[in-house]
């Protein structure tokens, strides 16, 4: 019987620490994923502007949305997003977001990460 009760508690000990390394790792993957996420969305948008002949891009609001939809295609990682447009001039080729998502751990609770890039075509 003593054996038992010792083999559950290492058991206990076991499950706790596997979920601690899980969250843990989740969250540096979430953090990188949406980091070359932003970071190439923000980059190919303000290429995109840029370039000679497109007629795609007319607005700030049609390269908001162009970012938009190449961030929400681009993202692997499952999560709530919130995009903050801390300035945007498609004429200059300027691009500044500041991108949070949230997510929910193992244990039910939730997470967040963000992160911030700028663009500027030359």
């Amino acid at each position: 019987m003593k054996q038992f009760i010792v083999l559950i508690g290492i058991a206990v000990i076991v499950m706790i620490n596997t979920m601690s390394v899980i969250s843990v790792e989740s969250t540096t993957n979430r953090k990188r994923d949406l980091n070359r996420a932003v970071a190439a969305a923000v980059k190919h948008t303000v290429k995109e502007t840029m370039s000679q002949g497109q007629n795609s891009i007319t607005s700030d609001k049609d390269m908001i949305g162009h970012f938009i939809n190449l961030l929400a295609t681009s993202l692997r990682s499952k999560g709530d997003l919130n995009i903050k447009v801390m300035g945007v001039n498609y004429k200059e080729g300027l691009l500044d977001v500041y991108v949070t998502q949230k997510y929910r751990y193992v244990n039910g609770k939730y997470g967040k990460v963000s992160v911030r890039k700028c663009a500027i075509c030359e």
